[in-house]
């Protein structure tokens, strides 16, 4: 971008670009447009001329937070960078530092790259998780949005927030806020770039519609597979629609259409958000299926038949042999597979719904013994149990409540560091939080002395197996 000699002239190149960002992302166009003219002075400040000139159209450091986006997989910044000298202020004393900026290739390259950073910067949302750093984009009144932005740390400006509602008052940006003809953009993380899909999905994709709703890069191995019921004899078309705006909040790996076809939604080695479990995620390979929209979501033969050969191709591909079903939610989040296992998990272990539904829940037997068969294993999966022959096993507990919601809320702080666990039934008038079972207790230390590293207090419980 070049320095402008009006607001005017400055106003008509951002306008655009800001609308299509955050029609993909979800932000209010009139308060990004605002930020991006405070920032660079309406391109008409000597002093942002290195950073307009390079299209950095919000002040984007190349360290945001102290946390880079590009390793993580979540930034369309290509890793170019100017340093410039920059006031900061802390507390009431204002610093000239010199730091480095992000070199972006074009405008919406850069505001795009501004709003994946508000998606999944921890400081953004509770938890850290893109989940729930969309609350802070979900904000739909310019000023509490702008505040809200502001208070997470991303401008250390006290006048910040009154300067952003300054500009949008004086251009009236808020006629902007709408965005139903506009189409969102092209700009995706790299993670998601269509170059890079070839090599890491299967090949049975006929249709690709990338959603933004992702975690980045997967931080574990691929041991699981969650088949989900989409509810409607959907297309992939209209499947991909369903998620191809960050205010879904929500994604799937692949999705099958009610003709069979398969779509990619996420790159299979990227995180989706499907399984209401943020652990599962991380292993799992998740898919959504056409079914029907009432009891019990059965999916057409042609729908399962493809769900069949995707989850031959999924375990192939990650050395995989057998798939297990285990067909019950404690013994299958405590069993830790095998080098050539793939185990199958359901979106109702993790949610109060009926997901994948009755249908395909009955059905899990009868898709693991045909994958493995397909793959050359024992296709007597139903009934088997992993854990036959070990007469003792070793869980990790991490607590024990009278009031199941303690049991819960602990749950969830284990589920947040990626670790699976489980709630017991009530016993003795306790419900235990508890990760595992082992049949070689040195694992089970490896297990507790990981959660006390990570500030759990945590121990060892042994068990006799009936």
């Amino acid at each position: 971008m070049n320095p402008c000699k009006t607001k005017k002239e400055y106003l008509d190149q951002v306008i655009k670009p800001a609308q299509r960002v955050c029609k993909r992302y979800g932000y209010l166009p009139s308060v990004l447009i605002a930020q991006a003219c405070l920032e660079n002075g309406y391109g008409m400040d000597v002093s942002c001329y290195p950073l307009i000139q390079v299209s950095n159209m919000v002040g984007q450091k190349s360290e945001l937070l102290n946390k880079s986006w590009v390793d993580i997989g979540l930034s369309v910044w290509g890793g170019k960078s100017i340093t410039k000298n920059t006031p900061e202020q802390y507390g009431n004393k204002i610093v000239h530092i010199d730091d480095n900026f992000r070199v972006f290739d074009s405008i919406e390259q850069s505001l795009a790259d501004f709003l994946l950073f508000l998606t999944y910067a921890s400081n953004y949302g509770a938890g850290g998780t893109p989940k729930y750093g969309g609350e802070v984009l979900a904000i739909k009144d310019p000023e509490a949005l702008i505040r809200a932005v502001a208070s997470r740390g991303y401008a250390t400006g006290a006048t910040y927030p009154t300067s952003v509602m300054r500009i949008v008052r004086e251009h009236n940006l808020t006629q902007y806020d709408d965005l139903t003809l506009t189409e969102p953009t092209t700009q995706i993380p790299p993670a998601l770039n269509n170059k890079e899909k070839s090599a890491v999905n299967s090949p049975l994709v006929s249709y690709t519609k990338l959603s933004p709703c992702n975690s980045g890069q997967r931080t574990m191995k691929i041991d699981r597979i969650t088949p989900h019921c989409v509810v409607g004899q959907l297309s992939v078309e209209t499947i991909g629609a369903c998620f191809d705006h960050i205010s879904a909040q929500a994604s799937c790996n692949y999705g099958i259409g009610s003709d069979g076809r398969v779509m990619l939604c996420v790159p299979e080695n990227v995180r989706s958000w499907c399984s209401s479990s943020s652990a599962n995620d991380q292993r799992a390979v998740t898919i959504e299926c056409a079914s029907d929209k009432t009891h019990p979501y059965a999916f057409k033969a042609v729908v399962y038949d493809r769900l069949v050969e995707l989850c031959v191709d999924i375990c192939r591909r990650n050395g995989k042999k057998k798939l297990l079903w285990l067909g019950d939610k404690e013994k299958t989040l405590a069993y830790q597979p095998a080098w050539d296992e793939m185990v199958l998990t359901a979106h109702r272990w993790f949610a109060n719904k009926a997901c994948p539904g009755d249908w395909m829940y009955g059905r899990m037997g009868d898709l693991a013994s045909k994958v493995t068969a397909a793959l050359g294993g024992s296709s007597e999966q139903e009934g088997n149990d992993p854990t036959e022959g070990v007469k003792k096993l070793y869980r990790v507990q991490v607590g024990a409540y009278e009031v199941r919601e303690n049991a819960e809320r602990k749950l969830r702080q284990i589920s947040a560091t990626g670790t699976d666990c489980f709630i017991t039934e009530k016993q003795d008038g306790f419900y235990r939080v508890q990760c595992g079972a082992y049949s070689i207790r040195a694992n089970a230390e490896a297990k507790k002395d990981s959660l006390q590293y990570m500030g759990f207090d945590a121990i060892i419980k042994e068990y006799d197996v009936a």
